[in-house]
């Protein structure tokens, strides 16, 4: 059994929204996990990362705020359920390493991580970060009643991109590729005599075996000697949507070059289960007969009742949720203008605006008296919350009234540090073609209407700059594709991009404030065209929500007018589709957005609109 990407998602709670959910949580995933056990006398039960943040919950836990004292509670609840290993997740490492070892100290179970090492001497690395496998001997009962005992190998692994995004962690570890470690663990474990080897990647899948890859289930998969590989971090789910075009590839029965695979999703939407049948045979030992991957919903499947939540589970985490709940619940200031990220992707809106013009106010007071405040400044925001494979509940929505810090979490996500960077127009521009390549080429021509996003390019990449405007011309092709790779080095959709109504040139130069994961994950590599690469010029461990509740707390009232600072080329009303919340018809007025068609309610609960272009 696996759960991958819990992020701090104990119980059926949406701290955002303030209300319960039917889905998710892992107190419903326990519920699922018991009754497998029940079920089923021999299993196993494994975590491939990304538990320990990314939550309300956990953010508070990780600054100290709500007087927690004891084992971490996402560790305490595992521990309940006995996990028998758990793998690392890039964004465990986002509070600090110190915080992430701390956490799992009192884990019951091993973490395993085979190619993550300490920093070494010159270019010898040190020794591991966690142990690098574990072999774990289990008693499992035959169909006829018999006993053996089993030796499982584990062992796993995390995408070497952890050490760019969360750049901190550069100096004190050194990270190899993903399949070339898994690889060389592999055959050590098989040198013990395994019977059994399953590799815990937090990864996920794509096309391609390049070196260095972030997600790599497909070459993980094609190991020799690996009997199953259970991944995630890009929350998709396997079997099922994260099926890609491939012959190794068979999205009916689960395997991957043969090998079963699971990806259960995120927040605790699904179980991941792979049910083998093992046979022994004479000299060989036992080996996998066949295999079933499947996944198991906690949510509400058609004419199902959702999954109960654990009691045991519930009690574990009631005084951490009756904590947050107080927390959240403190008053910060308040709005006149709803901040929402119902139209983000396709129309200028309050909620990105606000975020940018705070971090534009704090890069302005730290650079005062400094060279740097010569230069233009820029503010690049990004949604967060923009519903797609989240589901139709995943948007912010802060309607006018009082602002409390459940408001700034769900405006702002994540506990991004803050960073400003010195950029040329050049790189301006590629920033802008990158943001721009989450659109769908439109053709003009088409009398049909036509999706308006790219499927695989995540909201969270679409940075708006407000400082500047331009204009996204969507009949022209995408420049890059969803992991920044160049995808037709003539495609150009940003056009008249200016600044205080003069044309930007390359060689201008501008100061552009953002967070240290954008700066520091984004790369600016200089195969994208990226030159000079951007200078990070600015600094500081001040988490951007904060500098939000500074804002909030300085201006509230909020009361501003939205500005108009980037649109799409007009290309004589052509019609496009796109889908959000149904709470959004309340917003169907707003000026920002260019007309608009509701065309009912989707299978999938969301809104489909139909915009003209």
């Amino acid at each position: 059994m696996q759960t991958t990407d819990l992020h701090g998602t104990l119980r059926g709670y949406d701290y955002l929204a303030d209300k319960p959910v039917d889905t998710g949580g892992l107190s419903r995933v326990a519920t699922l996990i018991r009754q497998c056990r029940n079920e089923q006398p021999n299993t196993l039960l494994f975590d491939c990362g990304d538990m320990l943040q990314g939550s309300v919950t956990c953010d508070l836990l990780a600054r100290h705020e709500l007087n927690q004292t004891g084992a971490h509670p996402v560790i305490a609840a595992m521990n309940s359920l006995h996990y028998d290993a758990a793998a690392p997740g890039n964004h465990d490492f986002d509070y600090g390493a110190d915080f992430l070892f701390e956490s799992i100290s009192t884990a019951q179970f091993p973490f395993l991580c085979c190619n993550l090492h300490r920093t070494g001497s010159g270019l010898i690395p040190g020794p591991p970060a966690f142990a690098p496998h574990r072999i774990l001997e289990r008693c499992f009962r035959d169909l006829q009643g018999a006993m053996h005992r089993l030796r499982i190998g584990v062992t796993g692994c995390l995408p070497p991109q952890t050490l760019e995004w969360d750049h901190h962690l550069a100096t004190e570890f050194h990270i190899r590729d993903m399949v070339s470690a898994v690889r060389e663990e592999v055959a050590a474990m098989r040198k013990t005599g395994c019977d059994l080897i399953v590799i815990l990647a937090h990864s996920g899948l794509e096309i391609g075996d390049r070196a260095g890859a972030e997600n790599a289930i497909l070459p993980l998969a094609a190991l020799e000697g690996v009997d199953a590989v259970l991944g995630g971090h890009t929350h998709a789910r396997f079997p099922g949507e994260a099926a890609l075009p491939h012959p190794a590839i068979n999205v009916e029965t689960g395997l991957i070059h043969g090998t079963p695979v699971v990806m259960s999703g995120f927040w605790g939407s699904h179980l991941g289960a792979i049910d083998l049948t093992l046979e022994r045979t004479a000299g060989a030992g036992w080996r996998v007969k066949q295999a079933a991957p499947r996944l198991v919903p906690t949510g509400t499947p058609p004419n199902t009742p959702p999954a109960s939540e654990d009691p045991e589970i519930l009690s574990i985490t009631r005084p951490v949720h009756e904590a947050t709940l107080a927390r959240i619940h403190e008053p910060v200031g308040e709005t006149r203008t709803p901040l929402h990220s119902f139209f983000s992707l396709f129309a200028n809106d309050a909620a990105l605006q606000l975020v940018a013009r705070a971090q534009a106010g704090f890069l302005r007071e730290a650079i005062h008296g400094t060279d740097l405040a010569d230069l233009p400044l820029l503010s690049a925001a990004a949604p967060f919350k923009t519903g797609r494979r989240s589901g139709v509940d995943h948007y912010t929505h802060v309607p006018p009234g009082p602002l409390t810090r459940r408001s700034l979490a769900d405006l702002y996500l994540y506990p991004n540090p803050f960073c400003a960077l010195h950029v040329t127009g050049a790189v301006l521009r590629h920033w802008l073609e990158y943001s721009a390549s989450l659109f769908a080429r439109l053709d003009p021509d088409s009398a049909a209407p036509q999706p308006l996003l790219r499927d695989a390019f995540p909201g969270y990449k679409f940075d708006v700059i407000c400082g500047v405007s331009y204009e996204i011309d969507i009949s022209r092709p995408a420049r890059f594709d969803d992991n920044g790779m160049l995808l037709d080095p003539e495609a150009r959709r940003i056009r008249n991009l200016r600044w205080n109504g003069r044309r930007v040139t390359d060689t201008m130069e501008f100061i552009v404030a953002t967070n240290a994961f954008r700066a520091h994950g984004i790369g600016f590599p200089p195969e994208l065209g990226y030159h000079p690469t951007p200078e990070i010029v600015f600094e500081s461990p001040v988490w951007t929500r904060d500098i939000l509740r500074r804002y909030v707390t300085t201006h509230s009232p909020l009361d501003f007018e939205i500005q108009r600072n980037w649109s799409f080329t007009p290309l004589g009303g052509v019609r496009s589709l796109v889908a959000t919340s149904p709470t959004a018809r309340a917003y169907l007025h707003d000026p920002q957005l260019p007309p608009v068609e509701d065309l009912g309610d989707m299978p999938e609960g969301f809104m489909q609109l139909c915009l003209r272009i």
